[in-house]
């Protein structure tokens, strides 16, 4: 975020509810993680960034060093972090605390917050945020492999990047009720036929009915893109388009 927005005052929250709700309160940008290259999507941000109307703007992958730190490791017996960070460091885990309970919180700063008030807890997250809150570090690079890596997103209302190249898109893909063989492959031929190349294609439920689902899609391309347009044009007979973001 320091690096993006040199000059931006920078704020902390301790989950992703609290971000989403600064967002709409204000005009101001988020820098939230959308996958991991362990554990995959991070549903909570996918469904927020829908609920807010808010949009991403930009991508970028950081590789990600995990550490675990603890006011005192003789008497830790929880482990807390964000359920991603867990799940990133079960080999460690297993190994070196086995019978700790595994406690998931919003966010990996709301666990190291909750490490400094209980010596029982020890916390995973980025060594560098246990330095800066002065959470003791009991081990660094914990994470079950060296190229866990996630896809951070620039997220907000209004594009913070304006008259930037934009070379990639999202999309998120409603199939109509008229539920046929062969729909999903109709929903998606226009994006070979018009050679547009999906980078990223998964569903999410959409929580109204079991069966019925959201369809999230990358591509490249933008809104001004001939081809795109052909593309949404022709998917709009199969499913509601609703604009994610571009980048």
């Amino acid at each position: 975020a320091k690096t993006l927005f040199p000059d931006a005052a920078l704020d902390l929250y301790p989950n992703f509810d609290m971000v989403f709700d600064a967002l709409k309160k204000t005009n101001g940008v988020a820098l939230v993680p959308l996958e991991n290259s362990l554990h995959g999507s991070v549903d909570e941000v996918l469904d927020l960034i829908l609920e807010t109307d808010t949009h991403v703007w930009r991508t970028d992958e950081i590789s990600v060093r995990q550490a675990i730190g603890a006011l005192d490791r003789t008497k830790v017996k929880r482990v807390a972090s964000h359920s991603q960070a867990l799940s990133q460091c079960r080999e460690y885990l297993r190994k070196e605390f086995l019978t700790a309970e595994r406690f998931p919180t919003s966010s990996t700063v709301m666990a190291i917050d909750l490490a400094l008030k209980d010596p029982s807890i020890a916390a995973i997250g980025s060594p560098q945020t246990m330095k800066e809150r002065g959470l003791p570090i009991l081990a660094e690079d914990i994470q079950s492999r060296t190229s866990n890596t996630t896809r951070f997103a620039v997220v907000a209302k209004e594009d913070p990047f304006p008259g930037s190249p934009k070379t990639q898109m999202s999309v998120v893909l409603h199939l109509k009720k008229d539920d046929r063989p062969g729909l999903l492959h109709a929903m998606l031929t226009p994006f070979k036929v018009y050679d547009v190349n999906i980078t990223r294609i998964e569903n999410r439920p959409t929580g109204e009915r079991l069966g019925d689902y959201l369809f999230f899609l990358d591509f490249f391309g933008n809104r001004e893109s001939p081809r795109v347009q052909k593309v949404l044009d022709e998917i709009r007979e199969y499913a509601d388009i609703r604009f994610l973001g571009e980048w």
